[in-house]
């Protein structure tokens, strides 16, 4: 059997790790620069992708400095697994479990359903049980397709559902309608990778083409949380007119009244955009939490 198989989806999937992993570290910046007065809990939680991110990447890199350096040309190498049982299954089923939980808390602060974040919680627990415990399986691969999925539904039925159709005005739904496909292709992605992965897993055994993705996948979830934490942004020309945000949580819209009931700080999430404030200088004159 010609090594080409077992060799170039891990240099893809390396390949790719680095990159996305430099992506990740500009959103960081990013973040950093545009959002230092964030919540301490949240820019933790940044931290700590990071950290685990760094241990991911490193670790897999010795892998292939292994492969593709010290031992290259020795058929034997290819049998040694190295790293690759804690790079690969324990560490991307840690991350995704660490950003799943958080997409959960998110949902359950849009639509205050402890019942679908405690399901959220049990299904990415069961993908963590599996990448710990047996590696690159089918279980793994699956659960973690199935919460994502059920991030995706989740957000989008419950954001949908708490607004006030007779209240919220045509740039209000435009931003809900943002944060709806923001969310929708973030999980998709990550769903969509997974099962690519368990796909490639599962049909083409004997080789190591499902590791051209699963390598990175840890990334793409990563990559998804800043993206989320960094669409708060307003990037653009200057301009004399004044901004404002625009914050999304888990308050409900009055309806003819501007009242909203609004989380106490601790359970808050702000998920918004700024937008310029010209459609709403007669109504709003500053921020408003909605």
């Amino acid at each position: 059997m010609s090594a080409t198989p077992l060799t170039l989806p891990m240099f893809i999937g390396m390949f790719l790790n680095w990159g996305l992993f430099g992506i990740l570290l500009v959103q960081v910046y990013i973040y950093f620069s545009v959002f230092s007065k964030d919540r301490t809990w949240w820019k933790a939680l940044v931290v700590l992708i990071v950290f685990l991110e760094v241990v991911e990447t490193f670790s897999s890199t010795k892998d292939m400095i292994q492969i593709f350096g010290t031992g290259w040309g020795n058929m034997n190498t290819l049998d040694d697994v190295g790293w690759a049982w804690f790079s690969v299954p324990v560490m991307g089923a840690i991350i995704a479990f660490v950003c799943q939980s958080f997409y959960g808390w998110r949902i359950y602060i849009i639509g205050q359903s402890p019942f679908f974040f405690a399901l959220v919680l049990l299904v990415s627990l069961v993908q963590l049980a599996a990448g710990i415990w047996t590696g690159a399986t089918a279980t793994w691969l699956a659960t973690t397709s199935l919460a994502d999925l059920l991030i995706v539904f989740g957000t989008m039925f419950y954001l949908r559902r708490s607004t006030d159709p007779e209240f919220t005005s045509k740039r209000t739904n435009s931003l809900i309608s943002r944060l709806i496909m923001l969310t929708a292709e973030t999980g998709v992605v990550c769903a969509l990778c997974a099962l690519v992965d368990l796909v490639l897993f599962a049909k083409l055994k004997g080789t190591n083409w499902h590791l051209s993705v699963c390598i990175e996948l840890s990334k793409i979830y990563s990559n998804s949380i800043l993206l989320i934490f960094n669409s708060r942004a307003h990037m653009g020309h200057g301009c004399n007119t004044d901004d404002y945000s625009v914050n999304l949580s888990n308050s409900t819209f009055r309806t003819g009244s501007f009242r909203t009931r609004v989380p106490t700080v601790a359970s808050q999430i702000e998920i918004g955009v700024h937008v310029s404030n010209d459609h709403y200088r007669d109504s709003l004159g500053k921020k408003m939490d909605v």
